[in-house]
């Protein structure tokens, strides 16, 4: 197959800057489907919850096997080519969670990246016209994020760095926001959209402002399929009762498997789960 799945802009602003955001990748019935979804996990009690969902602080795991119009995001047709040009085609799914953020919840998130934080460092690698990227997160928003709202924040092109980030740079001692550096973008996504991060890009999370609206999303991780759930740095396995629920093209997805096997699903423009 082709490897080039990326459009040339895509390709070109993900390698200068380490993100891409996708504008109103859901639209319509997509994405109300996708909001009411979430809206049943966060409105289901703790007790009457499948098993192996159990939300914690804001954190609702495997929120994408929840309903299978948050499980399809995985191979949503605006985010599948990107995923496999940057796995090689040969794409691994790590972990789907959904992230709740409210007024009263939220700390500053501090600033980190894989590069600083575990203990090596990934792949980001240019060759032959195309990125090859072995840690990656795909956040899907089902509600807006306004200019002062809060929510994530960047540090573009520093997925390149060949510098450790200072100890002092962008921090907070006191949990609150740290002050406004012209080096750190804030991203305000609106329902609908993507935002495709290198684990190698410096980000952070700012507090979230509003008080009458939260901010909800998927965290989509993909990784090679090669490389397997109990790496040291990848501590996300899925559960028997997870996967149980799961259609047989996300199973797949989610399979390790060796660097010389050929998944079915790599092989296919659009997915459909069965």
């Amino acid at each position: 197959r082709d490897p080039l799945l990326m459009t040339p802009d895509q390709r070109y602003l993900f390698d200068a800057s380490g993100f891409l955001h996708l504008p109103g990748i859901l639209q319509g019935e997509e994405l109300q489907k996708a909001q009411a979804a979430v809206q049943r996990y966060i409105d289901c009690p703790p007790d009457k919850l499948p098993p192996g969902f159990t939300p914690n602080n804001g954190a609702y795991p495997h929120g994408f096997a929840f309903d299978k119009a948050l499980e399809a995001l995985a191979f949503h047709p605006a985010i599948w080519p990107i995923v496999l040009e940057l796995t090689d085609h040969k794409p691994r799914f790590a972990s789907g969670t959904m992230r709740v953020n409210t007024r009263t919840q939220d700390t500053f998130g501090a600033l980190h990246c894989a590069a600083d934080d575990w203990g090596q460092t990934p792949c980001y690698l240019v060759k032959d016209g195309r990125i090859f990227c072995d840690y990656f997160v795909i956040f899907v928003y089902v509600t807006d994020v306004h200019p002062g709202d809060g929510g994530l924040v960047v540090v573009p092109g520093s997925h390149k760095s060949q510098f450790k980030r200072p100890p002092d740079f962008y921090i907070s001692p006191d949990g609150n926001d740290p002050d406004p550096h012209p080096a750190v973008l804030n991203i305000t996504p609106k329902a609908g959209d993507a935002v495709i991060i290198s684990e190698l890009l410096t980000h952070g999370v700012l507090r979230w402002r509003p008080e009458d609206r939260d901010r909800r999303f998927l965290m989509l991780r993909y990784v090679p399929q090669y490389i397997g759930p109990t790496d040291d740095n990848l501590p996300f396995p899925f559960p028997d009762e997870i996967l149980a629920r799961l259609s047989r093209e996300t199973r797949e997805l989610i399979e390790f498997a060796p660097f010389s096997r050929v998944k079915e699903i790599t092989q296919r423009d659009t997915i459909t789960l069965s």
